[in-house]
């Protein structure tokens, strides 16, 4: 995305996700955080959109609108928000 900041390793997962159209992403997915004052710049080969949204906004949206999220991102959202909750105290 075009922006630059240190990152420290938080938590890795696995995960399996079936398509309807047949195909199967089985990965295993390491996270990282990190912080920048950068503006995103997007590479359309690699990303299609973005936005700023706050956690609680996004887990209502997933809730309302689960197909226009990622599967990777439903299962580690959670762990996601435990893991900044933690890191803020």
């Amino acid at each position: 995305m075009g922006m630059t900041c240190d990152l420290a390793y938080g938590f890795n997962f696995l995960y399996k996700a079936v398509f309807d159209d047949g195909l199967t992403e089985h990965e295993l997915d390491h996270v990282f955080f990190g912080k920048s004052n950068d503006k995103p710049v997007i590479n359309n080969e690699e990303v299609e959109d973005f936005k700023y949204i706050k956690l609680e906004d996004l887990k209502n949206d997933i809730d309302i609108n689960p197909t226009a999220y990622t599967p990777w991102l439903k299962i580690c959202l959670d762990k996601v928000i435990s893991h900044i909750s933690t890191d803020v105290k």
